[in-house]
């Protein structure tokens, strides 16, 4: 049977360190995964970083690191001593890749600690086919987005970011050791917002995701912690 608690990541998103700290309090019994997003990392210099490790839970650092490759592979070095469980990059190219694929490695080793997992971001879920045809890309966002993974896996990465609505044509492309994590998840209940490819969680875990991501239908539910409870049953009904 699946777990739902392991293959929950809720978003704190908020620029308030304070509610943030409410935020996890409330769902700590509920929730094993954190997402800390910039707007919130930045506003709280990190400290919602040290707080979740003071509670004991794993932090997914979800910055999308996306420079040039020392940048890119001095940063995610920072983010190994932050002891995360997860971080994003962005799938950009192939050589800037695979330097953050091992300076994650080669650091966690110095510090003798867990590597954490090293997620390329593949295409925002907040973009639609036309969004890239006005940038000037002539792929749609399915097939860039399998593009771009397979690229990952082969820089050494441990997985993508990526929609729920494209994540079985991932997973067929690059197979289902290869992690994906999901946002733009959403309870039939809950509005879309501005993300533009949502899933329910029972299909994208029908469809092979590693990881949800939800944020607003359960942080600006009325019963946060409820709502939690229902996508965990939900998962483990898929």
């Amino acid at each position: 049977m699946i777990n739902g608690k392991e293959k929950l990541i809720v978003a704190i998103d908020t620029d308030e360190l304070n509610k943030a700290k409410e935020m996890v309090d409330n769902l700590e019994d509920s929730v094993d995964i954190f997402k800390v997003g910039l707007e919130q990392y930045l506003t709280s210099r990190g400290k919602l970083v040290d707080y979740l490790k003071e509670k004991q839970k794993k932090i997914f650092l979800d910055l999308k690191f996306h420079d040039i490759p020392n940048t890119m592979q001095s940063a995610v070095r920072a983010g190994v001593r932050e002891e995360v469980f997860m971080m994003t990059i962005h799938a950009s190219d192939l050589e800037g890749m695979k330097r953050c694929a091992q300076a994650a490695k080669e650091e966690a080793e110095k510090l003798n600690i867990p590597k954490p997992l090293i997620i390329a971001v593949t295409v925002l879920t907040s973009l639609s086919d036309k969004d890239l045809e006005d940038i000037g890309c002539n792929y749609n966002t399915t097939d860039l987005a399998i593009k771009r993974a397979k690229l990952a896996k082969k820089a050494g990465v441990d997985g993508v970011v990526c929609s729920a609505k494209e994540v079985d044509r991932i997973v067929e492309a690059v197979g289902s050791d290869f992690v994906t994590v999901c946002p733009g998840i959403r309870p039939k209940s809950a509005e879309a917002g501005d993300q533009k490819r949502v899933v329910t969680p029972a299909e994208a875990i029908q469809k092979g995701a590693s990881y949800l991501v939800v944020g607003r239908p359960i942080t600006k539910a009325e019963n946060p912690k409820s709502s939690a409870g229902q996508i965990v049953e939900e998962i483990e009904k898929a």
